[in-house]
């Protein structure tokens, strides 16, 4: 079966990613593992405030070194930073704060607010 992962590095992985489950759930997020024989494991995480805001990931090793990954193949940081990890997670799925209104300009851009009868 090509792509197939040995069960130690599945297993492996599934340890990290229940670690980082963990983390997130503490932080509010809604995050659970998903297992499929012969693939690697993966954390699928939902913001509760905004369901369209997921990310799945994983992890794996590379050169010898476990990381977490999103889900473009980017790696987020070393297993070993858990806390750091959910950190990039929440913002990536954080929802924007509105911006706040900014003042009238004149029409010269030098950023005096215009008189408003």
């Amino acid at each position: 079966m090509p792509g197939y992962v040995p069960f130690a590095v599945a297993d492996q992985a599934a340890v990290f990613l229940t670690d980082l489950q963990r983390v997130l759930r503490e932080r509010g997020l809604l995050a659970r593992v998903l297992v499929e024989e012969g693939r690697l494991p993966r954390l699928r995480v939902i913001n509760p405030e905004a369901t369209t805001l997921v990310e799945v990931l994983s992890a794996s090793p590379r050169e010898g070194e476990w990381f977490y990954w999103w889900s473009w193949a980017a790696p987020i940081v070393e297993v070993t930073h858990v806390d750091r990890a959910a950190d990039r997670v929440g913002r990536v799925l954080a929802v924007a704060a509105p911006h706040a209104a900014r003042p009238a300009r004149d029409h010269t851009g030098r950023g005096r607010v215009l008189s408003v009868p």
